[in-house]
């Protein structure tokens, strides 16, 4: 990397780093463009050199954090895909306690809105199929459907119990939420009915949590 790069490189992690730490202490709304700028020594104009919106910065903050936990993950290859999927949700978990709740819900209403095109997104589904296709091999899982769609289930109630929790006020008490919404998701898949219990778990709280995004577009 030459010198150039890595002043540019240092400036990108400057407006993150500062800018994460305004977004978890004042919201999303009370940040401005110009606060993160100032804080990370930069004019305004500079900060359009390396994120589009604000949105583009606190969205940025996710990849980093789900790459990490691929690698770890992956690194952990003898481990049971309810307790993978466990070390997923508590590190999510842990996250909303790290970020400001308001970007969770932006990263909800954007993985809705952009899909695959949103990179934390991809990530997340990767890495979720992934466990879920290491899960068939190992006969945890049922192989009757492809691991792809058994992972899209799990995202979508992941994201459903996000948006309850962040429509509830974001109270204590995530973590038992999404461990138990993707255990009884689990116990079907085990008894070869992924389909039906991701309708009774994630499908129908999804198609609520669009509903919601289409009426609020955020908080």
């Amino acid at each position: 990397m030459s010198l150039r790069q890595h002043q540019r490189e240092a400036v990108r992690q400057a407006l993150l780093r500062e800018g994460m730490r305004l977004l978890a202490a004042q919201g999303f709304a009370a940040t401005t463009v110009d606060q993160i700028a100032s804080a990370a020594g930069v004019a305004k104009g500079t900060f359009y050199n390396y994120f589009a919106t604000k949105e583009d910065l606190a969205l940025a903050a996710l990849p980093p954090r789900l790459e990490a936990l691929r690698r770890e993950l992956a690194g952990a290859e003898g481990l049971p895909l309810r307790a993978a999927l466990h070390r997923l949700l508590t590190r999510l978990a842990e996250w909303t306690q790290q970020i400001h709740p308001d970007v969770i819900w932006l990263w909800c209403i954007e993985n809705l809105r952009r899909g695959g095109a949103e990179r934390a997104s991809q990530l997340l589904h990767r890495l979720v199929t992934d466990l879920c296709a290491r899960g068939q091999r190992r006969g945890e899982i049922t192989d009757r459907r492809p691991a792809e769609e058994v992972a899209l289930d799990i995202e979508g109630i992941v994201l459903a119990r996000l948006a309850a929790w962040y429509h509830s006020g974001a109270p204590p008490g995530l973590l038992p939420r999404l461990l138990a919404a993707v255990d009884t998701y689990l116990a079907g898949a085990r008894a070869g009915d992924p389909a039906g219990d991701a309708e009774r778990t994630g499908a129908g709280a999804l198609r609520r949590t669009e509903a919601m995004g289409k009426e609020t577009g955020g908080r």
